[in-house]
């Protein structure tokens, strides 16, 4: 092609370019899209739930989203005041009252309405004791029949007293309480599921001194030799607690009769009427004999608050009623985004006692270490009368 005929080609563009540019076109921009629209697009929407916690709970809220924008979900609250909540939806009631939980992604929104209601009083746990089948327990009570409530297992073998109720069929085979128990170190009866001692309860007794210059608390007599009861104490005291011969529940001692924490003596003492038949036995055999197993019961040590009362005891001036476990090493952390968490690392626990519990330390939320937040968990410590300690842990994850 000659310079010429190119030139022309060029003024031929330059010229459509220049017309163009004089020309007012306007090109108009995009419409801005609705909240509505964008719910559409991400799938988001709210899901049913509760709507009421109590005072000192708290509820995981979720909403429906499509995973790619799970990330981008963010939490407020109308009024932290009654209630808060966490960068992954978890409402905490603070105080009684109603608020707005709000999820927002975007520019769309949806809205929780939660009531935080009175929290129920508190209660103390007491007892180490496993329970099970309570339901037989309260139909046979409403039945006006004349049948004994219950019966009771004694297994020398496992050391557990078994506390049995009845079926339809008036069979005794709901077992429905298991305590620890101390026995003799020479057994009532040799092993053989064959023999068994039958007795029945007949008198009670709230205090006791035998001829062991001891006295034992919430006796329950069966026939002239044997009872149940309390550890030893050294006077009709409730803090004066033979603290060698409590730790011994669970093994053989010297005793000839049935021990039981004081909680224990006192159950049977309380629910158990005269006439409530007993069997002794010396048996391997758990599944028949001990089919709620046999609980581990709480040891005292040089670290409990107090050396002479029963832990169990809810008698007025026991120091253990007030206590918790303890736990330690759930402050307040912070993490870096895409940082490795563990939840359980650096906690530990001590029970009621001072035993350390760091096993059953329980923790539950969860945290995602790659969305920015604030997240809340709840870390548990439970001994084996029951009692928890709570302690709610806020880690942040920064950018």
């Amino acid at each position: 092609m000659s310079f010429k005929i190119r030139l022309i080609s060029l003024v031929a563009v330059l010229a459509i370019v220049l017309s163009l540019c004089g020309c007012a076109v306007k090109i108009a921009p995009p419409e801005a899209m609705s909240s509505e629209d964008e719910a559409r697009c991400m799938g988001f929407s709210a899901v049913d739930y509760d709507g009421e916690i109590q005072k000192g709970s708290y509820e995981y809220l979720t909403v429906n989203i499509k995973s790619d924008y799970e990330s981008e979900v963010q939490w407020s609250s109308s009024d932290p005041e009654i209630a808060t909540v966490d960068s992954n939806g978890r409402v905490d009631g603070k105080k009684e009252g109603k608020v707005i939980i709000t999820a927002k992604v975007k520019s769309a929104s949806v809205d929780y309405e939660m009531l935080i209601t009175k929290a129920p009083k508190a209660t103390t746990s007491y007892s180490t004791a496993l329970t099970s089948n309570l339901d037989y327990v309260s139909r046979n009570k409403a039945s006006g029949d004349e049948n004994n409530l219950y019966a009771i297992i004694v297994n020398e073998y496992d050391c557990t007293v078994t506390v049995f109720t009845y079926n339809s069929n008036g069979d005794y085979n709901k077992a429905v309480r298991a305590m620890v128990c101390s026995t003799a170190k020479s057994p009532l009866v040799v092993e053989d599921e064959g023999e068994r001692i039958e007795q029945a309860i007949s008198e009670k007794a709230q205090w006791v001194e035998l001829k062991d210059g001891n006295f034992y608390c919430y006796a329950s007599y069966l026939g002239d030799q044997l009872m149940f009861c309390s550890t030893p104490y050294s006077a009709e005291d409730a803090g004066s607690l033979k603290v060698e011969d409590y730790n011994k529940l669970g093994a053989k001692n010297s005793s000839k009769n049935i021990w039981l924490s004081a909680a224990d003596a006192k159950w049977i003492y309380d629910n158990c009427k005269e006439g409530t038949l007993v069997h002794v036995v010396n048996s391997s055999n758990s599944k028949k004999f001990s089919p709620l197993g046999t609980p581990a019961g709480m040891k005292l040590t040089e670290n409990s608050a107090s050396l002479n009362y029963d832990p169990t005891d809810n008698t007025k001036g026991n120091p253990y009623i007030k206590l918790k476990p303890q736990l330690f090493g759930a402050e307040a952390a912070s993490v870096r985004i895409g940082s490795a968490l563990d939840l359980y690392g650096g906690l530990s626990a001590v029970d009621t006692c001072g035993n350390d519990i760091t096993s059953k330390i329980r923790v539950d939320g969860d945290i995602d270490v790659n969305k920015a937040g604030t997240y809340v968990v709840s870390c548990y410590a439970t001994d084996d009368m029951g009692r928890t300690l709570r302690i709610d842990r806020q880690i942040t994850v920064t950018d």
